[in-house]
C-alpha cells in the first residue's frame, strides 16, 4: 500500500482487516502517539493489548506473526502495539514474516521516530498490500489549532478559534502537553459528550499558568533575534523554572515552519510587516513584533537550514548516550551569533 497522511488514520472509523501492519514514523512524535492511540481505540474497549520492542523480534523474528496469529484467551480482540528502535533494520526479519504468514487476526500497531523514509522497513510496508506507513511531520501553528479544536470537542469542549489559538501558543505548539491542558480543561469545566461546555480565555489562563510559555518564547526570541548576550540568562531562567530542552527545540521548529510560510509571501514581494498583520498570518499578537524582526533576519535558505539542525537536535535529545544537552546549547549559540551576523 501507498504512504498515507496520519490525518486519514485519524479519520478511519474501523480498522481495515485487510491491514495485518500500521508503521508511524517521522518526527513529531506527538502525532504518532495521538495515530497509535485512535487505532488501538479501534480495536474496542475490551480489546487485550500486547505491547512488544524491536530488541524482541531481533531476537525472535518468528514472535510477531506467531503473536498476530493468536486469539486472545480471555478477550473479543487483540491488537498488538510495537515500539521500532534506531533505523528499524532489526524488525525488517519479523515485519517480512507478518506479511508473508498464511493467517494474521490481530492488527500490529508500530512506531519508530528515527525511522526515515529511505528505510528498508518503510520500502517493505510500502511494497505489501497487507500494511501501510504513515510519516508524521510537525504541524504548522495553522494545523495546530485545529487540532486542539478537534481534541477539544472530543472532549465535550466548544473552543473558538481565538481561544484555541491562545492554547497553541501557551503550550509552544506541544501537541502531547495541549492534549493533557485540554482533558485538564474538560475535567475543570465538567464536561463530555453529553455536557457541551464552551471555553474562555480566562479558563486557558487559569488551568495553564504552570507551563512557563514566557520563558520557551523568549528564548525563541532571543536567539532568533540574535540577541547573544541575553541568551545564557534566558537559557538559564528557562532550566530554573522547568522547561524541557526538548521542548523548546520543538518551539523553535514551529516558528521556523511559521518563518518558512512568511517568507515565501516576503520573497514574492510582500513588506514583513505587511505579511505579519494579515490576519491569514496566523501570528499571536503578542509576537508580531519579534517575527516580524525575524523575517528580515532568515531568509528562505537559512530558515532551511535552521530546520535541518533542530531535527537533528531533536533525535540527540531523545536518543540516550548522546551529548543532547551539549548539542542544545551550542545549537541555541550559534542561532543567535547567526541571527546577529544577519542583522
Amino acid at each position: 500500500m501507498k504512504t498515507v497522511k496520519p490525518a486519514e488514520l485519524e479519520r478511519l472509523s474501523r480498522l481495515d482487516p485487510a491491514v495485518r501492519f500500521t508503521l508511524l514514523t517521522g518526527p513529531d512524535e506527538a502525532t504518532m502517539a495521538a495515530v497509535a492511540g485512535h487505532l488501538i481505540g479501534l480495536a474496542g474497549k475490551d480489546a487485550e493489548r500486547l505491547d512488544l520492542t524491536g530488541t524482541q523480534l531481533a531476537q525472535d523474528p518468528s514472535l510477531l506473526a506467531a503473536e498476530a496469529a493468536s486469539m486472545s484467551l480471555f478477550s473479543p480482540a487483540r491488537v498488538i502495539r510495537l515500539e521500532i528502535s534506531g533505523s528499524g533494520d532489526d524488525s525488517v526479519a519479523a515485519v517480512e514474516a507478518l506479511l508473508a504468514a498464511d493467517n494474521a487476526i490481530n492488527p500490529v500497531v508500530a512506531t519508530g521516530a528515527s525511522v526515515t523514509a529511505k528505510s528498508k522497513l518503510v520500502k517493505l510496508v510500502e511494497g505489501s498490500d497487507s500494511a501501510v506507513a504513515a510519516i508524521c511531520y510537525q504541524p504548522d501553528r495553522r494545523a495546530l489549532v485545529g487540532i486542539a479544536m478537534g481534541a477539544a470537542e472530543e472532549q465535550g469542549l466548544r473552543i473558538a478559534n481565538s481561544e484555541a489559538q491562545l492554547l497553541v501558543d501557551l503550550v509552544s505548539g506541544d501537541q502531547a502537553l495541549m492534549r493533557r491542558e485540554i482533558e485538564k480543561i474538560a475535567l475543570y469545566l465538567d464536561a463530555g459528550r453529553d455536557r457541551q461546555r464552551q471555553v474562555t480565555a480566562a479558563d486557558i489562563a487559569a488551568l495553564g499558568a504552570a507551563t512557563h510559555e514566557e520563558d520557551v518564547s523568549e528564548c525563541i526570541n532571543v536567539a532568533l533575534g540574535g540577541k547573544v548576550r541575553e541568551l545564557p540568562v534566558m537559557l538559564a531562567t528557562a532550566a530554573a523554572v522547568g522547561v524541557a530542552e526538548i521542548r523548546i527545540i520543538r518551539a523553535l521548529a514551529i516558528r521556523a515552519m511559521e518563518l518558512a510560510r512568511l517568507r515565501a509571501e516576503v520573497d514574492a514581494g510582500a513588506h514583513p510587516a505587511t505579511v505579519v498583520a494579515a490576519k491569514s498570518s496566523g501570528v499571536f499578537w503578542k509576537e508580531r513584533d519579534a517575527v516580524t524582526a525575524q523575517l528580515h533576519i532568515w531568509d528562505s535558505v537559512r530558515v532551511a537550514r535552521l530546520m535541518s539542525r533542530l531535527l537533528d537536535c531533536e533525535r540527540a535529545l531523545k536518543a540516550s548516550g548522546t551529548a543532547g544537552a551539549v548539542l542544545f546549547r551550542k545549537l541555541m549559540t550559534d542561532i543567535a551569533h547567526q541571527a546577529a551576523r544577519a542583522r
